[in-house]
């Protein structure tokens, strides 16, 4: 069984110039830091212990959230607001 996530109430939350404030919860930001890095959707899905649908949702939620269409564009906004991710 998997270990329960901390319940944080940290997120990241950047101006765009294209859009509102973006919100992201902290699992987005996770999963876009380890895009950042490269890793790929089922070894992103067993360092987070969900399946690999639940990842595909946690990207689609942040495309929707970022206004954009693939991963490369979402890594690109990540690291040009300087996304960290610290626990």
């Amino acid at each position: 069984m998997p270990a329960k996530r901390k319940n944080s109430s940290s997120s990241f939350s950047q101006k765009n110039s294209n859009m509102d404030t973006v919100t992201l919860s902290c699992r987005e930001c996770e999963v876009l830091d380890q895009l950042s890095r490269g890793v790929c959707n089922q070894v992103l899905a067993n360092s987070l212990q969900v399946t690999i649908s639940t990842v595909e949702k946690h990207l689609t939620n942040i495309y929707k959230k970022l206004g954009v269409s693939s991963r490369t564009e979402a890594v690109l906004w990540w690291v040009e607001k300087g996304g960290v991710f610290r626990n």
